[in-house]
């Protein structure tokens, strides 16, 4: 018996490598199964509105072209390489060297069918008016990031010189994103809350030397517990982000144990975050080389914005968001500025953010923390709101000249150190100084999950801008992370329009 059942297994294995080994015929003997799109572009010499060739570069799997302003988009003839063999069909119809295509649509379908016919590769194509130059810059910021969507807005004095959405603003529909698309500002936020202080200060309704806590202070009831350390706490320490509220704690504002009920996804409100913070704080925190008490150093606090959005509830005697929208944004007439939320309170013309990595965009209590990073607005819009604060009379600012230089002049913090006394780069809700870049002007980041942005006004030689996206990596290329990118990416385009200008 086991020799019968060695016979049959050798005769199986013979017959299996005889058909392994034997080649198998496809069905189209000879052609390829290729459909790569390797090339498209809108040739100078096809195209008489180009005066140069613009090609399309793939960012996020999809091929993006800009062509100038004024370029008529429902005419334009592609140069498209494909695999060797393969057919192509433009939105339908099949490709012909030298015809012109509608390429005014948000999204154009390109399929390439491979030469054997068994294959096909469904490819999209973006076109866009714009600044062929600069927009590569964006997109290859885009691809390295992961980011879906992109709004720019670059302004020379009080004109604005390039304003372009780049990518979606929704992916799931192809909308394409616009500068007038809203964002989430993150801690760009902050500037907007000390807008409301400011205005409150310029109404004669508050000092920025008043205390915020105790007896005497602006909030005084509202809290317990309140100590001689809180009672030092002054709005101009808020603003300067030198209470020291939060040193030595992890950030309360993104902190589970500070910003949500116990065991829950659920906010508290926003003075219950305050007082957590308090009751963590109750002294100046000694780091053993310096006692870090109100206006000696600088340490970034988030929670010091949502207490002075409270500031701003209790002096106006209105609730945050109409305070900042009905006095100090409808009279310059920003109009489509608010407090963002959760996906479900998603407004018609604001973007979805896209999650990377483990964070969740649609976790943070915006309301809750409003002051700090709560702010929703366009690229188109923050121009506009820059042009008020300029401290040029071209367009009348909104407060008074000593208002704007105090506003600009970097903190003197009193402690020693690199934080201390040496620390020159940062006012009342902006920063300033930065160590190469933006010479002159006042300026701002932010990020949280599913945001990054960045804005810069007025730079020595006139020059503003913003850059926002709808999502934030956690990677980096030779050039650093998001951030030290946006950065780069900012400066670089406020050089190009300016140079472009003279």
């Amino acid at each position: 018996m086991k020799q019968i059942s060695g016979r049959i297994l050798l005769f199986v294995f013979l017959v299996w490598a005889f058909t392994a080994c034997e080649p198998v015929e496809p069905d189209n003997p000879g052609k390829s199964n290729s459909v790569s799109l390797m090339r498209f572009a809108f040739p100078a010499g096809d195209n008489p509105s180009l005066n140069a060739t613009a090609t399309a570069m793939s960012v996020n799997s999809v091929f993006w072209v800009t062509v100038p302003a004024g370029t008529d988009l429902t005419r334009l003839v592609p140069e498209i390489t494909v695999s060797e063999g393969a057919s192509v069909t433009v939105a339908g119809s099949p490709y012909t060297p030298g015809k012109a295509y509608d390429f005014s649509g948000n999204v154009v379908g390109v399929k390439v069918v491979s030469e054997s016919g068994e294959r096909t590769g469904n490819y999209r194509v973006c076109v866009k008016e714009g600044e062929p130059q600069v927009d590569r810059s964006i997109y290859q910021f885009m691809n390295d990031f992961n980011v879906p969507g992109v709004s720019v807005s670059i302004m020379k004095g009080t004109e604005v010189v390039y304003s372009s959405g780049f990518g979606f603003a929704v992916v799931e529909n192809d909308t394409r994103c616009t500068p007038d698309h809203l964002f989430r500002m993150a801690s760009i936020s902050k500037q907007f809350c000390t807008m409301c202080i400011m205005t409150l200060k310029e109404q004669g309704r508050l000092e920025l030397d008043q205390p915020v806590f105790g007896e005497k202070g602006i909030l005084k009831g509202l809290y317990h517990d309140i100590t001689p350390y809180h009672e030092a706490i002054t709005v101009r320490n808020l603003l300067s982000h030198s209470s020291g509220i939060c040193k030595g704690l992890s950030d309360p504002c993104f902190t589970n144990s500070y910003r949500f009920y116990s065991g829950t996804s659920t906010p508290v409100p926003t003075d219950t975050l305050i007082q957590r913070t308090l009751d963590a704080r109750q002294q100046p925190y000694d780091d053993g080389t310096m006692v870090w008490s109100p206006g000696m150093a600088y340490n970034y606090s988030n929670v010091g914005f949502c207490i002075l959005h409270r500031i701003v509830e209790v002096i106006s005697g209105k609730d945050y968001e109409s305070f900042l929208k009905e006095d100090v944004l409808a009279p310059i007439g920003v109009t489509d500025t608010h407090i963002g939320g959760y996906q479900n309170e998603r407004r018609s013309n604001e973007c979805v953010y896209y999650s990377q990595g483990d964070s969740d965009s649609y976790r943070n209590p915006l309301r809750q923390m409003a002051g700090a990073a709560g702010i929703i607005t366009s690229t188109n819009q923050m121009m506009k709101v820059l042009t008020y604060l300029d401290g040029d009379d071209t367009v009348p600012d909104i407060f008074s000249h000593e208002t704007i230089e105090e506003m600009y002049t970097p903190y003197h913090y009193a402690g020693s150190g690199t934080y201390g006394e040496n620390y020159r780069r940062y006012g009342l809700g902006w920063r300033m100084n930065h160590s190469r870049l933006f010479i002159g002007s006042h300026y701002h980041g932010g990020n949280i999950a599913g945001t990054a942005t960045l804005w810069v006004g007025h730079t020595e030689n006139g020059m503003s801008g913003a850059i926002v996206c709808n999502s934030r990596a956690y990677n980096s290329n030779s050039s650093g992370d998001i951030d030290d990118n946006m950065y780069l990416i900012l400066d670089e385009l406020l050089r190009y329009f300016y140079n472009k200008a003279q």
